[in-house]
């Protein structure tokens, strides 16, 4: 669900605010509006303090940012809050009228066109798209991106890639995976070049200037002894990623048993890569479909032969294992790949 936060200055502004907000709560949105006209019967919270310095206090808490006003109030209001294209929320400026819906920030990746093209037609105003990609009909590595659940694995090289596809250039292309609707003439499939993306979990370089997309589609599954602190833990599982080539930005979730409910370095880490972590009980884990190393210490400790490995494939039952279980100090780690695809369409 889209968080989004709608900003008016005054009381025709909250007309078009809440003619907005019906819409969206209608699509699924959860939305507040923020006003300096308030109107508690109509749940509009009132803005009490200075602009500026109020709107940094939201800026970073909702996906989704529009302002019913001038550009130039919303211009100013966020300008010491934009940090880059990748972090930024989507934010779109609607007239007091609701003629006219306007991305400003975050385009693609935020998703601001898209946001804007869905106000436009439920207010039947006009979305006014600048984006070079878009009004010259080119492909857009970023949006490409989003659309398809993947991490952008490096700024500069989306920059340089973006600006060569605008100038009418060509860039390659190379996927792990099943590729589905049409590939853009602009859009190459080759191994060599001098400049292009791969959509993989694994750190591949083909080109000379290489974008990594890299989906989310890594389950691990962790097993530890008793007080492994998350130090331990991260050190281990980064270790055995590195050691397969793999992008630790493609871990998704994690398992364990559930006797480790309590282990405070297991959910810390799981935190500070921002994964869910579940756990199993024994009698699931021995449920688990696959060919699992098997350990009498493990087994006397837990109640099953293997905790990692049987984690990871419960996470993942339709994917592969492609790290399977690999012991460091205090620490096994396996990892499993969901199946997964891209669309170009």
């Amino acid at each position: 669900m889209t968080k989004a936060a709608l900003i008016s200055i005054t009381g025709d502004g909250n007309k078009t605010a809440m003619k907005i907000r019906k819409g969206l709560c209608e699509r699924g949105f959860d939305v507040d509006i923020f006003s300096y006209v308030s109107d508690k019967e109509s749940g509009i919270e009132k803005i009490d303090e200075g602009y500026i310095k109020w709107l940094g206090n939201i800026f970073y808490s909702y996906g989704l940012i529009i302002f019913v006003c001038a550009c130039g109030i919303a211009v100013r209001g966020i300008a010491p809050y934009i940090k880059d294209k990748f972090t930024d929320p989507a934010v779109i400026v609607v007239d007091e009228k609701g003629r006219f819906a306007v991305p400003i920030l975050s385009g693609h990746v935020g998703g601001a066109n898209s946001f804007a093209l869905e106000i436009s037609n439920l207010m039947g105003a006009q979305a006014v798209i600048t984006t070079s990609t878009d009004i010259n009909n080119k492909f857009a590595v970023d949006l490409f991106a989003k659309k398809n659940g993947l991490i952008i694995g490096g700024r500069e090289e989306a920059k340089r890639i973006s600006s060569n596809l605008i100038s009418g250039g060509q860039v390659c292309f190379l996927c792990d995976k099943e590729i589905k609707g049409h590939i853009p003439d602009e859009i190459i499939l080759s191994d060599k070049g001098n400049m292009g993306f791969v959509v993989s979990v694994y750190k591949k370089r083909p080109y000379e200037v290489t974008l990594n997309l890299i989906p989310k589609k890594i389950s691990l599954g962790i097993g530890c002894r008793r007080n492994t602190t998350a130090e331990e833990i991260e050190k281990a599982v980064f270790e055995a990623l590195n050691k397969g080539g793999i992008f630790k930005e493609a871990v998704n979730n994690v398992g364990t048993i559930d006797i480790k409910k309590d282990e405070k370095g297991l959910s810390d880490f799981c935190a500070s890569i921002g994964v869910d972590i579940k756990y199993f009980p024994s009698r699931e884990l021995k449920d688990a479909e696959g060919d699992f190393s098997h350990s009498d210490f493990v087994s006397r400790i837990t109640g099953v032969d293997n905790v990692c490995e049987r984690a990871a494939a419960l996470l993942c039952p339709k994917g592969e294992k492609i790290i399977g279980k690999t012991v460091f100090k205090n620490v096994a780690v396996a990892a499993y790949c969901d199946d997964w695809s891209v669309d170009f369409g």
